[in-house]
């Protein structure tokens, strides 16, 4: 263990905050490393950075506990804490939700997605450019009927009419494929 690393549990040991931010600056993304590669794919990013957390808050709680020796290291001793809150997290994770509801319930949502990507991307096409351009830039770019009338320097009054006769189209044609939607 090197005197810095000694310093620091030291002072962490004397409750010093000062220490415990220097030891999460050095060895946050360490620690982000592990816990990501332990609960990738079974934890969202806010759990993640819940056990994250967890695992520096135990490292205060717990620095009396530190052993400090030649063969020891501070980034070692992180590293299985690190390894061994997020092997527990991963238990409770792997318990907390059936399989069927975990992987029924999700299924379906994504393939609804998709199926309606597709359906509004095939819609879209079938529209002429100046119906496309001037209900992306409405709805999937959230702009302004001003700020588009100015874009494309035509008048307001001539934007509007269009962007509610492609709304019109747009509803008919995703109505002929089956897609009803409340207004």
């Amino acid at each position: 263990m090197n005197d810095k690393e000694l310093e620091l549990i030291q002072r962490l040991k004397k409750k010093d905050q000062k220490a415990l931010e220097e030891i999460i600056r050095l060895f946050h993304q360490y620690v982000a490393s592990i816990v990501c590669r332990i609960l990738y794919g079974q934890a969202d990013q806010t759990d993640i950075q819940s056990v994250i957390n967890d695992i520096f808050f135990r490292l205060w709680e717990n620095a009396d506990h530190i052993k400090t020796g030649q063969e020891n290291s501070l980034k070692s001793y992180i590293g299985a804490l690190a390894r061994n809150t997020a092997l527990t997290e991963k238990k409770k994770l792997r318990h907390a939700c059936p399989l069927e509801e975990d992987i029924l319930g999700e299924v379906p949502d994504h393939f609804h997605q998709i199926e309606l990507r597709s359906m509004i991307l095939s819609a879209l096409k079938e529209l002429n450019p100046e119906e496309q351009l001037v209900l992306l830039k409405f709805y999937f770019q959230s702009k302004a009927i001003q700020e588009i009338a100015d874009e494309s320097g035509q008048p307001l009054p001539t934007v509007k009419s269009r962007l509610q006769r492609s709304r019109k189209k747009f509803r008919k044609i995703l109505e002929e494929r089956g897609f009803n939607y409340e207004s």
